[in-house]
């Protein structure tokens, strides 16, 4: 800092507070904080680890182009659940030794790696969790030494037994420089950027020349589960480091059929787990969907456990009860998973009690009851006819209601969209029912007593405007029942423009005739399925309801006018969500209006390159941030 001399924290301490501040929450978002780093001998080389936690060790080996940092959602949320959570850079990889001969990189090395990290940690068993070339490690460690394994989760590579007949395929990367070279040339965070976004079917190919199809000039987007400060940290490693190491993985391939030998039909005997993407390279590849589900797969792996596609909905309502409860005269359709401390959840629209699949999963398992409900005129909870039966008075009394056949009188509120409208309107008026919220998306809204709603929306933002088109009792029913629930749905869960959205009337939703609307990367064709089947028999009306009364909420509410909410708050959005990016939204969040009007809020978090249905987008990662904020108050 120019100007400035040794006593800088006091000289500059706004400053100083700013910069330890945003260090922080930059540790915080990069999953950085908590961790902790050393190095250890194994087997003549110097590894580094990265563990948190205590309890039996989860041992965690990534793949090729990754590092430790691969597993650091899994780091935390495993460490938080009782666990000691330790992840490696394998041999070659970032702040580990890297050796120069291809041959320090078969198998029997990187075993015996892994072997003595164990000895180092005074194991005698780990519960192994490992992908890509990790997995392939985790295959050997599984194949030569099982006693040391209690049990394996393993991603996207299937075992592949040893063919006696042949040695494997020379592929990719085998000549020594070659790929380095070319790597060099277009750049290692547009590599990275490119590897990562890899979703095309069947076996990568890398021409020569081009082998990562990159045009010069090219601005390649992050894929979006990856923030810029993220893939920053793999560029800087690789920088450092080079590719070299983990690409003599690849050129060990032969060699490792060498050493291999007499484990030629050998079955792997460990409890173990397979999970794949049905997008995933090697699922993709001739011959590994039916290897996995013709039997063979089993027969290798006797003690199998196989599941696909980690986000199956069928998966995701495991476990999960539920019942209808009479509230408020009518009745109300519940899921709900747990022992504990209630929390309750509040979908948006078009949204289901099944947008909080991933977190009723995530805090039932840290002790909590999770109960979502499908709100009035959803999914399986009864739909009245009347626009006046969806006014913000109406829900509070079925939330009520609900809390109160919960036999509680406290609630943790969790809510998004709509929910998080309503969730507020709850805290308004019954704070005493509400222990603390996590809100998501949607911002308090003051009332403003000089104007009604819709003529304040139509007036900033035009006839065109999402929330004015939706205010004619079954005119935008009609259009989306001319271009199907499931395009409308996939266009409006794919939503990341910046800004009010429009629907011109002829087309609300932009769809071309005949186009193909790709998923969002967070939701499965299983996952839509259930939305696109409630939908189809409850139709859109019941939902569409809660616009068409937003101005009779403003008559309602006349008597809250200037009343703050004074219940603690979390408030957490994307910064590419529609709502955050309307005209005012953000000044009121950041400026201190937000603040004055809800003087608990406690932390206002904006999470890069997420849109709006961050719930699903986000899960991992939103089911931490609503378990830190309401364990303070457990």
């Amino acid at each position: 800092m120019e100007g400035v001399g040794h006593v800088i924290n006091q000289e500059r301490a706004k400053e100083i507070g700013s910069h330890i501040y945003d260090f922080i929450k930059k540790q915080r978002e990069t999953g950085m904080e908590g961790i902790d780093h050393r190095i250890v001998s194994v087997n003549g080389t110097k590894m580094h680890i990265a563990e948190k936690g205590q309890g039996p060790v989860v041992l965690f080996l990534h793949g090729f182009p990754e590092l430790w940092y691969s597993w650091r959602h899994q780091i935390h949320a495993l460490s938080s659940l009782g666990y000691h959570a330790v992840a490696a850079y394998l041999r070659g990889f970032g702040d580990t030794e890297a050796p120069a001969s291809i041959t320090s990189y078969t198998c029997d090395h990187i075993v015996n790696d892994l072997i003595a990290l164990m000895d180092s940690l005074g194991l005698e068993q780990v519960f192994l969790v490992a992908h890509d070339w990790g997995t392939i490690m985790g295959w050997y460690l599984c194949l030569f030494k099982p006693e040391r394994v209690k049990a394996f989760v393993c991603l996207s590579v299937p075992f592949a037994p040893r063919s006696p007949q042949m040695k494997p395929m020379d592929r990719i990367f085998q000549a020594p420089g070659e790929i380095e070279a070319e790597i060099a040339e277009i750049g290692t965070a547009n590599v990275l950027k490119t590897i990562f976004s890899i979703r095309k079917p069947g076996p990568p190919c890398f021409p020569k020349g081009n082998a990562f199809g990159i045009s010069t000039n090219a601005s390649i987007s992050l894929p979006s589960w990856l923030s810029e400060d993220e893939l920053t940290y793999y560029v800087t490693k690789f920088d450092q480091k080079g590719f070299t190491g983990g690409l003599n993985y690849h050129r060990a391939i032969d060699q490792n059929w060498e050493v291999t030998e007499k484990w030629t039909g050998v079955q792997v005997k460990v409890p173990m787990k397979f999970i794949v993407g049905d997008l995933d390279m090697v699922y993709t590849t001739l011959g590994t969907k039916e290897y996995i589900h013709n039997g063979d797969f089993k027969k290798d792996v006797p003690f199998l456990e196989r599941r696909c596609d980690g986000r199956g909905g069928a998966r995701m309502e495991e476990g999960i009860d539920h019942r209808i409860v009479s509230v408020n005269g009518i009745k109300m359709h519940i899921a709900e998973k747990g022992q504990g401390p209630v929390v309750l959840f509040l979908h948006g629209f078009p949204e289901l009690w099944y947008s909080w699949r991933h977190q009723i999963h995530a805090l039932s398992s840290l002790g909590y009851h999770a109960v979502a409900p499908d709100l009035r005129g959803f999914g399986d909870t009864e739909a009245p006819t009347s626009i006046t039966s969806y006014t913000c008075d109406h829900i509070v009394n079925d939330l009520v209601a609900l809390i109160d056949s919960l036999g509680v009188e406290q609630v943790f509120l969790v809510a998004h969209d709509w929910g998080a409208i309503m969730g507020w309107y709850l805290c308004l008026f019954k704070p005493v029912r509400v222990k603390a919220f996590v809100c998501l998306s949607v911002p308090f809204t003051p009332r403003s007593p000089q104007m009604k709603p819709m003529d304040r929306m139509r007036g900033f933002f035009g006839d065109d405007y999402y929330i004015c088109r939706f205010q004619a009792p079954g005119e935008i029913e009609a259009e989306i029942a001319e271009f199907g629930t499931t395009n409308v749905l996939k266009t409006i869960f794919s939503i990341r423009k910046p800004g009010p959205p429009c629907f011109p009337k002829g087309n609300a939703f932009g769809i071309r005739t005949n186009a193909s609307i790709s998923l969002p990367s967070w939701l499965s064709e299983d996952e839509l399925t259930y939305y696109v089947t409630k939908f189809d028999q409850k139709g859109f009306t019941g939902g569409l309801n809660y616009y068409r009364a937003i101005d009779q909420n403003w008559e309602v509410t006349e008597k809250w006018t200037g009343v703050q909410v004074k219940v603690p708050v979390k408030f957490i959005v994307g910064d590419l969500d529609m709502v955050y990016t309307t005209l005012g939204t953000k000044e009121y969040i950041h400026n201190g209006g937000f603040k004055k009007d809800v003087p608990f809020l406690e932390e206002a978090v904006v999470m890069e390159g997420v849109g709006h249905f961050i719930n699903q987008e986000k899960a991992e990662e939103i089911g931490s941030h609503i378990y830190d904020f309401i364990k303070k108050f457990k």
